[in-house]
């Protein structure tokens, strides 16, 4: 049996894109020559690794089967290349890491430029998930690091502590709220915006309302924090949003954190990695990046 890095680079490619002629031109080869990989990759493994659906062509089990391990040595791949191209400062190549919603975009999106800056031979790619999408993705060897709201239900998965973030209840800076004092009973007759429905979001913010003592009355839901915010700054209706999502609006006074006697919540992030690999180079530096700046401003 002789498999190829390239043959697994197909079959990856193929996966992500559901078609050969997507996956040939990604890697910059001709349709026939990503045909002929892939099937010098099941001649060699004795069967399929496709099926054919409405979608595309989709991993049948045999391909779930080698997924992890295609990851794994491609990843290992990229490794030996970086050990043996690094820069002087020891810190080059291409990095992809994984986050969270919130900590994704209110957290990396801020301290990506701030490492690249420093470490301008990387290439860095950001993926935003929800957390369990997230684990798997670690476990399975598609990204080295990923910054969660939610610690790891694998065993095999490291996770430390990375951020604690306060949950805040905020209103618009011309919402009479504002300048009033606020107890549950007022705050459970308000219209509170909260993430749309199903989510975990949604479920952790109704929970912290409800153990305090505030049923919200009239709810309106949407789909993003942004929007959310927008609509909280209006001046009309309440919210329960992360510190880390509304910094910036505190400081510019668009919305106002409401004080609510007993309120001292915050929320938990954890950095998961695998537990029984080594960290290369360029991911080992990332997450030492992360780690001394894991404070967030108050």
């Amino acid at each position: 049996m002789k498999i190829t890095l390239k043959q697994l680079q197909v079959f990856k490619n193929i996966h992500a894109e559901g078609q050969i002629s997507r996956a040939a031109k990604k890697l910059h080869m001709s349709v026939p020559a990503a045909s002929m990989a892939l099937k010098e990759l099941e001649s060699a493994l004795g069967g399929r690794l496709f099926e054919r659906s409405a979608n595309g062509l989709q991993l049948n089990p045999q391909g779930e089967l080698l997924l992890p391990y295609a990851n794994g040595m491609l990843a290992s791949e990229q490794q030996i290349e970086q050990l043996f191209r690094a820069s002087a400062n020891g810190v080059c190549g291409t990095l992809t890491v994984g986050a969270s919603k919130t900590a994704g975009n209110y957290v990396l999106s801020r301290r990506l430029p701030v490492f690249h800056q420093c470490f301008p031979a990387t290439g860095i790619r950001l993926m935003i998930k929800d957390s369990s999408h997230l684990e798997r993705m670690v476990s399975e060897r598609e990204l080295d690091l990923a910054f969660v709201d939610a610690k790891p239900s694998s065993v095999n998965l490291h996770c430390e502590p990375w951020l604690r973030d306060r949950i805040c209840i905020v209103c618009g800076a011309d919402n009479p709220l504002a300048r009033e004092l606020v107890d549950t009973e007022r705050l459970s007759r308000e219209v509170w915006y909260l993430d749309e429905s199903a989510t975990v979001s949604r479920v952790r913010a109704m929970q912290l309302l409800n153990s305090s003592g505030i049923v919200p009355s009239q709810t309106i839901t949407m789909g993003t924090l942004g929007a959310i915010k927008r609509a909280t700054a209006t001046g009309y209706g309440v919210s329960i949003l992360p510190y880390m999502a509304i910094d910036a609006e505190l400081s510019r006074g668009d919305l106002v954190e409401l004080d609510l006697q007993g309120w001292e919540f915050e929320r938990n992030y954890w950095v998961i990695r695998r537990v029984e690999e080594a960290l290369a180079p360029l991911p080992a530096n990332f997450l030492e990046f992360m780690l001394n700046q894991s404070e967030l401003g108050e």
